[in-house]
């Protein structure tokens, strides 16, 4: 079940961002201080205000929250034009990965974008996560010559983009 996040799964969702953060970029990012404690307050701060042009989707397996992926416009990417959305991240359990979870969250994260108008899509992926960019690669993105590095963490990052409506 694919349903939109509320303050009640603040925890949920920052104990899996803390698991897939660890399971996915560990090779290539300082981890020390990622800490599900203030990961539920950040996430509790966010879902109390979250923008109005701003989703948060979490998909549900036996009552558990098994993955979540935040939308939005795609307000950097100005060369995009004013209508792009934007995937802002896609997170599943690690456990999980090969299911078919992460394909239908994705899908009906960007169906919500397109619906709404949003056209180009892109999606961020860092540039050492082979497996991230091979998966939006399957999911009909493709790496733009875009990329940006995300100086919190000293890691670049590629952009993939969906034309929806080409121009004729």
């Amino acid at each position: 079940m694919i349903r939109t996040a509320t303050p009640a799964d603040a925890a949920a969702i920052a104990e899996l961002k803390v698991r897939a953060w660890r399971a996915a970029y560990a090779e290539f990012m300082d981890l020390d201080g990622l800490d599900a404690a203030a990961e539920t307050a950040d996430w509790a701060e966010y879902l109390d205000a979250i923008p109005g042009e701003h989703r948060l989707w979490v998909t549900v397996v036996d009552g558990e929250v098994a993955g979540f992926c935040r939308t939005g416009p795609a307000t950097e990417d100005l060369d995009l034009g004013p209508a792009a959305g934007e995937v802002y991240g896609l997170y599943l359990d690690p456990a999980r990965i090969g299911t078919g979870l992460g394909r239908e969250l994705f899908a009906h994260a960007v169906s919500d974008l397109e619906t709404r108008g949003h056209d180009p899509v892109c999606v961020y992926a860092y540039v050492p996560n082979t497996g991230a960019i091979a998966f939006y690669e399957r999911a009909g993105f493709a790496r733009d010559g875009v990329e940006r590095l995300d100086e919190e963490i000293g890691v670049p990052e590629a952009r993939l983009a969906r034309i929806v409506n080409k121009p004729r």
